[in-house]
């Protein structure tokens, strides 16, 4: 199997498995970008995935309630922002794993469908998503609306 093949077996997985539950969790967008509102900002997730390898990661970020404007005045609603448009994020797993985190679905499983326990391993992985979020370390709920605001 090749790698483009590979990819669209774990796209599909995320899209079985990952999807419904960020959705449960109130998130909305499509495939690779979610958000979801909070009362103080908006919590965001976005696929990455390697251009030259079987791997990606799930990257997440704040941001103020309204969205953002860039240090370039470029102005992003909140239905628009995404993990890549906020200086500070956390790759999924990075924290459980202490290094810069991965999903490789590239490695053969012959007892587990590797691509529906990669879906699944994000899912198991939520508990750091929700308490970095919560956390906001950069303050990115406010800071951002700061320089908004000016």
């Amino acid at each position: 199997m090749d790698r483009k093949e590979k990819r669209q077996k774990i796209d599909q997985a995320i899209k079985d498995i990952t999807i419904p539950f960020l959705r449960e969790k109130g998130f909305k967008g499509s495939f690779p970008h979610f958000r979801r509102q909070n009362k103080d900002g908006i919590n965001l997730l976005t696929f990455q995935h390697s251009l030259y390898d079987t791997k990606f990661v799930v990257e997440i970020a704040n941001c103020p309630p309204e969205g953002i404007t860039t240090h370039w005045g470029k102005e992003i609603s909140k239905n628009k922002v995404t993990a890549h448009d906020m200086g500070h994020r956390l790759r999924l797993g990075s924290e459980k794993h202490d290094t810069d985190y991965w999903f490789d679905y590239g490695k053969k499983s012959i007892l587990t469908d590797v691509y529906k326990k990669i879906a699944k391993e994000i899912i198991e992985l939520w508990d750091e998503a929700e308490t970095w979020w919560k956390k906001d370390p950069f303050e990115q709920k406010q800071e951002i609306k700061t320089l908004h605001n000016n």
